[in-house]
């Protein structure tokens, strides 16, 4: 099963809070988080990885002192030892997670106006002409949802922008969605979301997917081995 946790980031925590909260996360992104020049990038990368350490320490069992986060070649996140796979992904309020058993490959983003001229330059030819058959009122949410398909898929594979997105196509026919990737004998399976103003999509090799989304609040985030 494919497992998604959101939390949404409280910008108004007290230093003593943030202090205690950098202390769970790993040294690597304690420094990172001081580097940062922009509070909410900082406060996301602290996020990300609490959500992780919570979820591996209620959901999976683990001590969050043993916890080590390795990446394989392809620079997916996994776990050592156990073999659990996570992806995260952020836009404005939200960051979230995704975690399986294989690969896994996450994006949000929040919908909002833009040229949607930009999906002539990026899209697929088809995908292109398949959101302007839209209705105007459905064109900014089917621009969303083929982009935050074609994030979590290049996600999943671990080639970042380095793959360009109109090497591959999407159909996507209401929750029927198919991806065709001549450089792929097998393509993945994908699941999306809706959220408080923001389009989210899954992919993965396990068709598994959870039908909703849980939350989880920066308190619950505070005790990992009770």
């Amino acid at each position: 099963m494919n497992h998604i946790y959101l939390s949404k980031i409280n910008k108004s925590l007290s230093q003593e809070r943030l202090n205690d909260l950098l202390q769970i996360i790993s040294k690597e992104n304690r420094e990172k988080y001081h580097r940062f020049k922009f509070k909410e990038d900082a406060l996301r990368t602290l996020y990300g990885e609490l959500i992780v350490r919570h979820v591996l320490c209620k959901q999976f069992s683990l001590k969050n002192e043993t916890i080590e986060i390795l990446r394989s070649n392809e620079g997916k996140p996994y776990i050592k030892d156990n073999l659990i796979y996570f992806n995260i992904s952020h836009a404005g309020d939200f960051v979230v997670c995704a975690f399986s058993k294989r690969e896994i490959g996450i994006d949000i983003e929040q919908i909002k106006e833009i040229n949607l001229e930009i999906a002539k330059r990026f899209f697929c030819q088809c995908e292109y002409e398949n959101l302007l058959t839209q209705r105007t009122a459905d064109q900014l949410d089917y621009f969303y949802s083929l982009w935050t398909l074609k994030e979590s898929y290049i996600k999943w594979l671990g080639t970042g922008l380095s793959t360009p997105l109109d090497s591959f196509c999407f159909k996507i026919m209401g929750d029927d969605i198919s991806c065709l990737d001549y450089n792929r004998k097998r393509t993945p399976f994908f699941k999306q979301y809706f959220i408080d103003g923001y389009k989210l999509s899954v992919c993965s090799m396990v068709n598994e997917f959870s039908d909703h989304i849980e939350r989880i609040s920066i308190e619950e985030m505070m005790f990992y081995d009770d």
